[in-house]
């Protein structure tokens, strides 16, 4: 059986990562590039020296646990603005409703998703798992199938939680076979951001494209314009997931057993792409350099680009910081709308004591409630996950401030969520490379989609 091959895969890789002391890339990568923080894939170096301050300062909180006190760890990915927020909550917790109930957690930074799981992975092996982490929702599944999450549904009936008031499209990756598997934690769409600044003085309109023929234009318009670019796209698996859905296709099939990869669909959105980086109106970007994405929007090089929500209160601050206009929209369409979400959800682990069960479900409750989502998404561009949290005055008062906050909030009538087949992990990277190879290295693309197909297709049914 597949379950049976894949945890045989995954206490080999844990245990040869251990043996190497520590597993690829753990610790070695920050929040730094944008639209990272929302999938496993497509993660740059980065300022080694945050990262290690972000490992060397790991506990989220400078209180200690006292006697009788059931302790437990949280592990979370990212640092900056999400970490902050991570330690800022924990903390709350600790002095609030851990000390009322005993109970005081340990915030710990992993890196990246693709570090965070390597690690939980390890160890699950170990038997030393965190008692609560965030995982990224295209993963749930494969730990769920082999014994890793907890299911929650005990603890929700028990407590009472009204799963209805969480946004109906942040929680399709939450269950498997049935049962819930993790709460909706910071959650995300791709949203469309513009530098409305360079977009007046080529004369376009700043409320920017709305359909992909108008997006064309635009990026033309500001690169003859201005010499600019016109938008900058780096190889990203997310977005591709978005522009297959504009298209009115998918990645995959429906039941995730095959690509539509080797599609007309999906030569017009590489071509599209390999069009406007032909006369320069385009920055294409390789996977491993995405880096480049957060230097053209810094510099002023590119007026138009494809990110997370997540990304939203930190592109803020650099347009703040750089002295221009900043806008979202959805991302244009050409059939339709349509974006994936992503982030991630909190989950619990299976091997731990009932007692650190009971305290993990506690923290989980706590912070995924209306009060707690209304800070994290004011605190990070995250979408409130709680319809509550959506609806109040708080953040009602936001929208009308900051109208950039609600924009991927309206964008989720037309989501849906990511594939959870336990090969799309790899078949990501494959996606991704593909598009470095036409994008960057001007591969031909009826061929590279073509063998692309065939190797996802493999990958999907192992």
């Amino acid at each position: 059986m597949r379950s049976s091959k894949l945890i045989k895969k995954i206490v080999a890789v844990c245990l040869a990562g251990v043996l190497l002391v520590g597993l690829t890339g753990c610790g070695s990568k920050t929040e730094a590039t944008t639209s990272n923080t929302d999938t496993n894939e497509n993660v740059s170096p980065a300022d080694q020296t945050a990262t290690e301050e972000a490992d060397s300062s790991t506990a989220a909180d400078s209180t200690e646990a006292g006697s009788g006190t059931t302790d437990i760890t949280f592990w979370y990915s990212w640092t900056d603005l999400i970490q902050q927020n991570n330690i800022a909550l924990t903390d709350e917790f600790n002095n609030t409703v851990g000390k009322e109930k005993g109970i005081h957690v340990t915030a710990e930074y992993q890196g990246t998703y693709d570090d965070l799981h390597q690690k939980l992975q390890a160890a699950y092996v170990a038997g030393t798992t965190p008692e609560v982490t965030v995982m990224e929702i295209a993963s749930i599944k494969t730990f769920a199938m082999n014994g890793v999450l907890e299911p929650l549904d005990p603890y929700i009936k028990k407590s009472g939680v009204d799963l209805s008031d969480f946004q109906e499209g942040l929680m399709k990756n939450s269950y498997y076979e049935n049962a819930c598997y993790g709460l909706p934690y910071l959650r995300s769409t791709p949203i469309m951001y513009m530098n409305t600044t360079m977009l007046k003085n080529a004369g376009l309109d700043p409320k920017g494209p709305s359909t992909w023929d108008e997006l064309a234009q635009y990026a033309k318009t500001i690169h003859e314009k201005t010499g600019k670019y016109g938008l900058s796209q780096f190889s990203y698996i997310w977005t591709f997931e978005a522009f297959m859905m504009e298209h009115g296709s998918s990645v995959l099939n429906e039941d995730e057993t095959a690509g539509n990869l080797n599609t007309q669909q999906a030569k017009d959105i590489v071509n599209f792409f390999k069009d406007l980086k032909k006369d320069g109106s385009a920055h294409l970007i390789s996977s491993a350099e995405s880096d480049k994405l957060q230097a053209d929007i810094m510099n002023q090089e590119t007026a138009i680009w494809f990110s997370s929500t997540g990304d939203l209160t930190n592109n803020l601050k650099i347009a703040k910081d750089n002295g221009f206009e900043l806008n979202t929209a959805f991302i244009p369409k050409d059939v339709q709308y349509g974006v994936p979400t992503g982030g991630c959800n909190l989950i619990m682990t299976t091997n731990i004591t009932d007692e650190e069960k009971d305290a993990a479900w506690e923290f989980i409750q706590w912070m995924t409630e209306k009060e707690q989502t209304i800070k994290a998404s004011k605190n990070t561009g995250y979408l409130p996950s709680r319809i509550s949290a959506k609806d109040s005055d708080e953040m009602l008062s936001l929208y009308e401030e900051i109208p950039q906050f609600k924009v991927a909030l309206d964008q989720l009538t037309y989501s849906t969520g990511r594939p959870m087949n336990p090969g799309y992990t790899e078949a990501t990277k494959a996606i991704q490379d593909a598009l470095d190879a036409v994008w960057v290295n001007d591969q031909d693309v009826d061929k590279t989609l073509e063998d692309l197909e065939t190797k996802v297709n493999t990958l999907l049914n192992e």
